[in-house]
């Protein structure tokens, strides 16, 4: 059986009431069984995707205060994509386009407890 990742979720409190997130699914067409945990040091961290893997869930610990930006190996020459510091436990989705084959997640100190979760 391949892969899938749902997300819902719902936004509350709005002046029109409440939103219903979702559920919104990836599904990948090959069974990818790689999770790769990892301690990010300061600078670039570069990650092998697995063959056949349509999307990437990255797990950070919790409220990191270091800046964590990703980008892929199409994309190396830009800054990246903040995606930390944020409160709580953050977490970053993303789909990967024809052609990835690493996902850089660029640091700005160590940062312990980080998984890259492929579907």
């Amino acid at each position: 059986m391949s892969g899938t990742l749902t997300v819902s979720g719902m936004a509350a409190g709005l002046v029109s009431g409440e939103k219903l997130i979702g559920p919104v699914t990836t599904s990948g067409s090959n069974t990818i069984g790689q999770i790769d945990d990892a301690t990010l040091a300061a600078g670039d961290n570069t990650f092998a995707v697995p063959s056949g893997a349509v999307a990437v869930a990255i797990f950070l610990s919790s409220a990191p205060s270091v800046t964590v930006k990703v980008r892929t190996n199409l994309n190396t020459g830009d800054g990246g994509l903040e995606i930390a510091p944020v409160s709580g436990t953050p977490w970053f989705k993303m789909d990967l386009v024809t052609g990835t084959t690493s996902i850089i997640l660029n640091s700005s100190g160590s940062l312990s407890g980080v998984e890259l979760t492929f579907i």
